[in-house]
């Protein structure tokens, strides 16, 4: 009966590590220039389902669930056969975090984090940042190999939170394989990357995507994100 009892809850748990992966790799895609795959999934419903399906794996409180859920089907409802939406998508993603000469959110740690002293202070290099330099070590440590046509710091949040996707996927993988090593190594590399890095920002970034964006996605979007990380880092 034990043994029965173990490997129910180890199942559950690994189901719950698959469902951290699925969402931080979804909330990582719209922090690219939205493609044609991410209005389909907007206007044809998949988004909402997939959120739907993992928040419900992660025992999301049912209030926000129900929230997002209606918003999304709002939306979908209001958007149906527009032919200019990606278009509107690009736009406001632009306005919002690649403007190039004042985006509404920084999408760096390391600019986002920025408070300059009275007087004025130039933004930190980008490049060669603290922030961007630990996270480049942190992920060739564990193994994960960046795109190279992705030529961004590596405290971009997208990169950031495909990281995160990369451990949750990788710890899924080590509690399958019934790994005591592998799994304290990648619980070990989750708790060191969000104290370092997530827990300073992402979920006021979310916050801000809210709170800032003229588009109605993009403020579900930040409600999403903020909700997940909520139950993932604890209020």
């Amino acid at each position: 009966m034990q043994n029965t009892n173990e490997s129910a809850a180890k199942e559950i748990e690994i189901q719950h590590v698959i469902a951290a992966s699925d969402m931080y790799q979804l909330l990582s895609r719209f922090l690219h220039l939205p493609t044609e795959e991410i209005s389909i999934g907007i206007l044809g419903g998949s988004l909402a389902e997939d959120v739907r399906e993992i928040f419900e794996e992660l025992g999301v409180d049912n209030s926000r669930t129900r929230e997002i859920q209606s918003r999304l089907r709002a939306l979908q409802e209001e958007t149906s056969g527009k032919s200019d939406y990606l278009s509107a998508l690009r736009q406001e993603y632009t306005r919002l975090f690649t403007h190039p000469r004042n985006p509404v959110i920084d999408i760096y740690e390391t600019y986002f984090l920025f408070q300059p002293e009275e007087g004025g202070q130039d933004k930190p290099a980008l490049f060669i940042s603290p922030a961007a330099l630990d996270a480049e070590r942190r992920y060739k440590q564990a193994g994960l190999t960046r795109a190279k046509e992705f030529n961004e710091p590596g405290d971009h949040m997208a990169t950031e939170l495909e990281f995160m996707a990369y451990l949750y996927l990788q710890l899924a993988k080590a509690l399958l394989e019934d790994n005591p090593e592998g799994i304290f190594q990648r619980k070990e590399q989750i708790k060191e990357f969000t104290e370092i890095h997530l827990q300073k920002w992402a979920r006021e970034f979310f916050n801000r995507c809210t709170a800032d964006s003229q588009m109605e996605v993009y403020q579900i979007y930040g409600l999403i994100g903020s909700t997940f990380l909520n139950k993932m880092l604890g209020r």
